[in-house]
């Protein structure tokens, strides 16, 4: 009787054990994986800032000015036609941004080809590199 009574105390505690065991590497999990975010949001900024020739300061206050002037855009539209205007008008203008960002990565990429002189390349190996790793441990961390 006693020796169940101790098997069963032995394996309430080991449960208990393991149980507290999984909940803590679950909320390291966790941590990691929004840390390993976070980093990657970073290099992702400071990435833009230099694709944009700012540094990460001056990238951060034209993103506040264009977020500031689609909030006037939008206070000033009267009906929700308005609103859908002043949207694809952002949206549009965000993707001409990216097509300009792409052609300047293209053409730094065909330089050599035409003899041109090369550009300075605005996003060093070392920094591409980072995101890679970055990249990889988001993908590690988040399973």
């Amino acid at each position: 009787m006693i020796g169940t009574v101790i098997t069963l105390a032995l394996m309430g505690v080991t449960t208990h054990g393991y149980m507290q065991w999984r909940a803590d590497e679950s909320a390291r999990r966790d941590t990691v994986c929004k840390t390993a975010q976070q980093h990657m949001e970073t290099l992702e900024i400071r990435t833009r800032a230099m694709a944009a020739g700012l540094s990460v300061d001056d990238y951060a206050e034209a993103e506040k000015a264009q977020v500031g002037k689609l909030v006037s855009a939008l206070d000033t539209a009267k009906n929700d036609a308005e609103v859908e205007a002043v949207i694809d008008a952002h949206a549009a203008e965000l993707q001409a941004q990216d097509a300009a960002t792409d052609a300047e990565l293209k053409d730094q990429r065909t330089q050599q080809f035409l003899e041109q002189t090369p550009k300075k390349q605005l996003i060093p190996a070392d920094i591409k590199q980072e995101i890679e790793r970055a990249e990889k441990a988001v993908a590690e961390a988040c399973l």
